[in-house]
């Protein structure tokens, strides 16, 4: 997706992908201790609260087992362990499953450490993250039996390698095509790079939906966006409503397409996707049905606020209304001030000013760069009302109780005051990703939740099976 989860909170965005945030690993890195390399090797545990234990286990292979005092700093992605006993300390960010980097400091002395994952036995590097991998492609025969389908896709099962696209743009994806006449969903990702599967943390989420929907009868096109896969690289200026062209794209050459029943047709769409289906819905009658995957449905600067205080609450960490005015103030200037110069001064002297998150010189002109893209500004300035209000087909909206990314029920109101025909469903336990998680705190961990729910996938189905808006 467009961004990662940044570091600060205020860099948040609506997002399908997100760093690993569960600790509890053995994590090994390597700093100078006078003439000699040492080697640290931790042992971090993680409750289900948040909070950190850690020991240094060993170093350089010598077993002893050290006391450390191991906790989150300010923005959760950032870590301290400190070791007494050694006057020293390290922070870090936390950057994926497998990656620790920050500092390492001794009597006074840093000096760079990366902390790495590693599996106990063999010593290797580790990311640990629970796959979502697609089970095995099954037919649902007239009895209800499953029936595995072979590599060769025997039968009326087809799936063909498509290439479509609009004036310099090509996208290249896959048509899964169960039958004539059967209902397509063009999958729509939230922000970000993503191909035509959604691969991520060795994760393939948007074939799993796909296979699950072709084995029951269900068509659905996926394809790489711009910058992935076989698609045309990305430009750099892109915004949601260039990422909207392509999936208009995409339903053009649906509508074109030998076989298909043309009024049958419509969307599925996640985070920023779901957006994208609403806009696309407005301005084409032929849209058959849209299902929103926790898609915004109020203002982005909104979002966004909403975001931040969420991940607060969620991690535990008290804040002020001082500083809920500061997370709006920031928000409001992207909103309100056209001209970007102006903007990034303002904006640079909000996070010297923090009380928030601790910034570095570097950091902060990163943190600009970033809110100052045009993807960025537009996602912070876009209202989808004026939108809704133009829908006319059928839509499905799903969200998660433990979404802290999109509030599902600020999304929900604001559909059912604006759409015709719109059908809510909150799906307790799940998160942004729509897995059904152990914990509120766990919710946060994308990579190690697995797969998306069966639950969601069923609501996905019975909806666009019951969709017939129009007489064939």
């Amino acid at each position: 997706m467009k961004k990662i989860i940044s570091l600060v909170f205020m860099l948040l965005c609506v997002t399908f992908a997100a760093k690993a945030l569960w600790l509890s690993a053995r994590w090994e890195g390597t700093v100078q201790m006078g003439k000699t390399q040492q080697i640290l090797k931790f042992d971090i545990s993680e409750a289900r609260d948040g909070s950190l234990d850690a020991n240094v286990i060993a170093i350089n292979g010598k077993a002893t087992s050290i006391p450390c005092e191991a906790s989150r700093l300010p923005g959760y992605y950032q870590v301290e362990i400190k070791i007494p006993s050694m006057n020293a300390c390290f922070t870090g960010t936390v950057l994926n499953s497998d990656c620790i980097d920050g500092t390492f400091s001794q009597n006074g002395k840093e000096q760079p450490l990366k902390l790495l994952c590693r599996d106990y036995d063999t010593g290797e590097v580790v990311a640990h993250i629970r796959p979502q991998k697609p089970k095995p492609l099954v037919m649902i025969d007239s009895l209800g039996n499953e029936k595995i389908i072979e590599k060769e896709w025997k039968g009326n099962i087809t799936f063909r390698e498509v290439k479509f696209g609009h004036d310099d743009v090509t996208l290249a994806g896959t048509l899964y095509y169960p039958c004539s006449n059967c209902p397509v969903a063009i999958i729509v990702s939230g922000s970000g790079t993503q191909d035509r599967d959604g691969t991520m943390f060795d994760q393939q989420p948007y074939r799993a939906i796909a296979e699950y929907l072709l084995s029951r009868g269900v068509g659905v096109l996926c394809y790489d966006e711009r910058g992935a896969g076989e698609s045309s690289p990305l430009k750099g200026s892109e915004t949601t409503f260039d990422f909207a062209r392509d999936a208009q794209a995409a339903f053009d050459f649906l509508m074109d397409y030998e076989g298909i029943n043309h009024s049958r047709v419509g969307y599925i769409g996640h985070s920023e996707g779901g957006q994208i289906a609403f806009i696309n819905a407005a301005s084409d009658p032929r849209v058959a049905f849209v299902v929103s995957l926790a898609g915004p449905a109020v203002k982005g600067r909104d979002v966004m606020v909403k975001q931040n205080l969420s991940m607060l609450d969620m991690v535990g960490m008290p804040y002020t209304q001082a500083q809920v005015e500061e997370i709006e103030g920031m928000f409001d200037d992207i909103a309100g001030m056209p001209d970007t110069t102006a903007l990034r001064e303002s904006l640079r002297q909000r996070f010297a000013a923090s009380t928030l998150q601790r910034y570095t010189p570097e950091l902060i002109e990163q943190s600009v760069a970033l809110m100052t893209t045009p993807w960025y500004m537009t996602f912070v300035r876009l209202d989808p009302k004026p939108y809704l209000e133009k829908i006319n087909c059928q839509v499905l909206a799903l969200g998660g109780e433990w979404d802290f990314q999109v509030d599902a029920e600020t999304s929900f109101n604001a559909l059912k005051a604006s759409v015709k025909n719109v059908r809510c469903e909150l799906l307790p336990e799940h998160n942004h990703l729509f897995q059904q998680c152990a914990s509120k705190l766990e919710s946060l961990n994308y990579a190690t939740q697995g797969e998306i729910s069966s639950t969601t996938r069923a609501l996905i189905l019975d909806f666009i099976k019951g969709v017939y808006t129009k007489k064939q």
